[in-house]
């Protein structure tokens, strides 16, 4: 009886240790990297398009083989088909320049909007005023796949573009160039003569016009936002705004409530810290006066602040 116990035991050991190297593979998979993926050409390839914000157009495609159920990430790319059939890619310094929109499955909706501005792109458009109707035309549509990491970095081996591209053979952008976004800086740099804070709102537009942070034109979309400033001596104290829609909706600053965190330039003359969104302003206390350049970046949720020498 006592062998027959222990055989059992043994066996159910077996299974166990199987089962965890099983467990084992699946929970650190070995990745395959893909040869090819294809793009579905859409049904509605030979209608006419005409792009809007809101007016999506639908893009399916296989998925890579990675050797194993993967995660991976989508990113699309747009291109204008020429008259010699060739077609030219949106590229940035030789690179592939991708929609902002990216997805995880292999199906997309991708906004029109999107689509617009990457054509825009692709004409050279730098500014809303250059903007010239091209009517209909056709269009690329491809696709690249990776996986990526839990800090959004691409592993490496894991990317591959589309062996092919979908083709809509009349579509039609419209105005959709991309411009730098800005934000409002509001506090004691552009105070009332009393020292009371001008008020962010509509009617205070022409104002602070000349109080904002704006992206680099090589960074549309970063929300990284920069500017100088000429600043008075005194306390210095602001916050940020990204609309000019009165002091509560749209506030971001050192902390949550309004009340000032005093701060300090270093050595070097510069500071580092958080961003939070909430009516709590920097301050500068006994400030010399003189320019400072500003950074703030929205997606890292930081600011940083320089003394011009």
């Amino acid at each position: 009886m006592k062998k027959i116990f222990s055989l059992a035991m043994m066996l159910v050991s077996v299974l166990a240790l199987f089962t965890a190297c099983d467990e084992d593979r699946d929970s650190n998979p070995v990745i395959t990297s893909p040869t090819t993926f294809t793009i579905n050409q859409s049904p509605v390839a030979d209608q006419y398009i005409q792009l809007a914000k809101g007016n999506n157009v639908n893009l399916t495609w296989s998925q890579p083989d990675y050797g194993y159920n993967a995660f991976a990430t989508y990113k699309i790319q747009v291109g204008l088909v020429g008259d010699d059939g060739k077609v030219t890619w949106n590229e940035k310094d030789g690179k592939p320049k991708f929609l902002a929109s990216t997805y995880t499955k292999a199906n997309s909706n991708i906004d029109g909007e999107e689509i617009a501005a990457a054509i825009c792109e692709l004409d050279g458009f730098k500014d809303k005023t250059e903007y010239v109707d091209k009517g209909y035309r056709e269009v690329a549509l491809r696709v690249y796949s990776c996986i990526e990491t839990s800090m959004g970095e691409e592993i490496e081996g894991t990317g591959i573009m589309s062996s092919n591209y979908a083709t809509f053979k009349h579509m039609a952008a419209y105005n959709a160039v991309k411009s730098p976004g800005f934000i409002y800086i509001v506090g004691s740099l552009n105070a009332k003569s009393d020292g009371n804070w001008n008020e962010p709102n509509a009617g205070n537009t022409e104002l602070f016009n000349s109080w904002r942070l704006f992206e680099n034109a090589d960074a549309i979309d970063s929300k990284e936002y920069h500017g100088t400033f000429e600043v008075p001596a005194g306390d210095l104290m602001f916050r940020f705004y990204t609309a000019l829609t009165g002091w509560d909706a749209d506030s971001y600053g050192s902390q949550k409530d309004d009340n000032p965190v005093e701060v300090s330039f270093d050595a070097s003359g510069s500071y580092e810290g958080k961003l939070v969104k909430g009516k709590g302003s920097y301050k500068f206390a006994g400030f010399a006066g003189g320019k400072v350049k500003i950074t703030v970046n929205m997606k890292k949720n930081t600011v940083k602040v320089e003394v011009v020498k």
